[in-house]
């Protein structure tokens, strides 16, 4: 069994397709970026984070947590905190590339072993008048996004290019989980 330790819709809707049994659990985590660290250390320590404050009463079973944010510019993008901040964001990536950073922890109940890795995706916004982005605002939900957009309600009004995992963009590299599973047995 995996225990997911997020509450996102879109997290789970991805796990599904790995075809794994998993429950979601919520994880006491505050998400925080520690100045210092690079973009990927940053990732893994939240994920990490996450997954040591998920209460589980099962004593087998392996605990997954991720974080993603955006990187650019040599700054670190989490979850706007309202619209104005959203506009600005979508407005400094128009045209311009960034990285999705996503942190994976894997914690096995049972032996205590903790896995961690992380995918990094680069994402070439298309070039977005203040129109384009206050439509995209009113279309979409940015504040529980990381960057403020989200890759699977784009529909090519944003996202210009992707070289890298689509998963990761949306928050769950499913590659790197596909891996992290078989390494502990749960997948072929």
């Amino acid at each position: 069994m995996v225990y997911l330790a997020s509450a996102s819709p879109r997290r789970k809707a991805l796990l599904e397709r790995l075809n794994v049994p998993f429950q979601v659990v919520a994880s006491d985590h505050r998400e925080r970026i520690v100045r210092g660290l690079s973009p990927s250390r940053n990732a893994i320590r939240n994920a990490a984070g996450k997954v040591s404050k998920v209460r589980v009463s099962a004593c087998k079973g392996l605990v997954l947590g991720a974080d993603t944010f955006i990187y650019f510019r040599r700054r670190i993008f989490g979850k706007p905190r309202n619209l104005s901040e959203a506009r600005r964001w979508l407005t400094a990536f128009s045209g311009r590339s960034h990285w999705v950073y996503t942190g994976v922890a894997l914690l096995d109940l049972l032996s205590g072993r903790l896995r961690t890795g992380y995918c990094k995706t680069r994402v070439r916004c298309r070039r977005l008048s203040a129109g384009d982005i206050d439509r995209y605002v009113r279309l979409t939900r940015p504040l529980d996004k990381a960057g403020g957009y989200a890759l699977q309600e784009d529909r090519g009004r944003l996202i210009g290019r992707i070289d890298g995992s689509r998963s990761n963009v949306i928050g769950l590299p499913l590659e790197l989980i596909r891996r992290m599973l078989r390494e502990c047995g749960l997948l072929r």
